[in-house]
């Protein structure tokens, strides 16, 4: 049996004999796949095969919550309609994706919050799900390519995906495809996820997403389910916050579900020896994603103003809702916020809020 271990980022990419790429190198990711064209399931050009657009956002939650016409606000804060919220796919992956990812996603995601959540602790639906949220990551930064830093285009051309480092979304892009390559993914390869009930009473908008790049957390609300999860560290931010996890006993708002995220986000940017991951190739075409995770999960201490910046990066366009210390100015409130102080799951006693306690009082300090 010939077996090729490959630590993540990869020297060289690896083809099977049918043609497929089962690894990319980081080198032909960047380069064919970040700042090319290529599909970015398979790596084909545009010039050999037929291409059209996939959504970043599903058609079947575009339909779901008639988004179609409605309008993402992005990171800069331009507006885009979620129709043309796009990036280009060849039409054969296209297929592929819809077939082995959305369909199956879209019916694990369909009815109400038990029922799903019953359904997500198979850990074959786990998997599917994680896939797909590296998938949703995956897309949504490589369409930052094409999307200013600077609406006012006299104020410069630089994109968004200037500020990326694209090797650090090599690992998550080799999960993403994992529909195309056949691979079996250990289970440690698998980080933080986190699944709650959301009652969002802020918003008439049945969809909520929110990403912290860097940090490579996501936050996905569909209807009454709200998905937190970490891409690439192995379940430590999971483990960190599990003494506060099991205190949320019922459904919690939209400001506390974004919260999660930043929980999630500043706990893996303390981790102070990261898992690696690596690719396994056996007999030129079976392929195993695996973790390699430090024995001790060690982390820096918790910081404030850590916490407090993703936070307000997390809440984002929310903060018009929302009143800290009587004030509903978006300066002040923002201002709290960063300082690190400002809480919406617990009060000064660590005890769950629930959502309604948040409507008749502001979150404390």
């Amino acid at each position: 049996m010939q077996l090729q271990a490959v630590t993540e980022p990869s020297a060289q990419s690896f083809v099977a004999d049918d043609g497929r790429t089962l690894l990319f190198s980081c080198e032909d990711f960047v380069a064919r796949i970040c700042q090319g064209d290529g599909c970015f399931v398979c790596g084909a050009s545009p010039a050999t095969h037929p291409f059209n657009d996939e959504h970043i956002v599903p058609r079947w939650i575009l339909r779901r919550y008639r988004l179609f016409e409605k309008e993402i606000t992005l990171p800069t804060g331009e507006r885009r309609r979620y129709g043309g919220y796009r990036v280009p796919c060849c039409v054969a992956c296209n297929t592929l994706l819809g077939e082995r990812i959305e369909t199956p996603v879209s019916e694990m995601l369909a009815g109400n919050f038990a029922g799903v959540s019953e359904r997500l602790q198979s850990p074959t639906n786990k998997e599917l799900i994680f896939k797909w949220l590296a998938l949703l990551f995956l897309k949504v930064h490589l369409k930052d390519k094409v999307v200013p830093v600077h609406k006012d285009r006299r104020l410069g051309s630089s994109v968004i995906s200037d500020l990326y480092d694209w090797a650090d979304l090599h690992h998550i892009h080799a999960v993403a495809r994992a529909p195309y390559t056949g691979a079996i993914v250990e289970s440690m390869v698998l980080g933080s996820f986190f699944v709650v009930e959301v009652d969002d009473v802020t918003s008439a908008d049945d969809w909520d997403f929110v990403d912290l790049t860097f940090a490579q957390a996501i936050a996905v609300r569909i209807g009454r389910v709200g998905i937190v999860a970490v891409l690439n560290d192995a379940g430590a931010a999971e483990s960190a916050w599990s003494h506060r996890l099991k205190l949320i006993d019922g459904p919690i708002s939209g400001s506390q579900f974004r919260e999660l995220a930043a929980m999630f986000a500043v706990a893996n940017d303390a981790i102070l020896v990261r898992p690696s991951f690596g690719t396994l190739i056996i007999e030129g075409r079976w392929v195993v994603l695996f973790a390699k995770v430090p024995p001790e999960l060690q982390m820096a201490d918790f910081s404030s103003e850590k916490f407090g910046h993703a936070l307000l990066f997390a809440l984002g366009n929310t903060l018009s809702t929302i009143e800290v210390d009587g004030s509903r100015n978006p300066q002040v409130v923002a201002e709290k916020i960063a300082s690190g102080r400002v809480r919406f799951l617990f009060d000064q006693n660590f005890q769950f809020r629930k959502p309604s306690d948040l409507i008749r009082r502001e979150p404390r300090q």
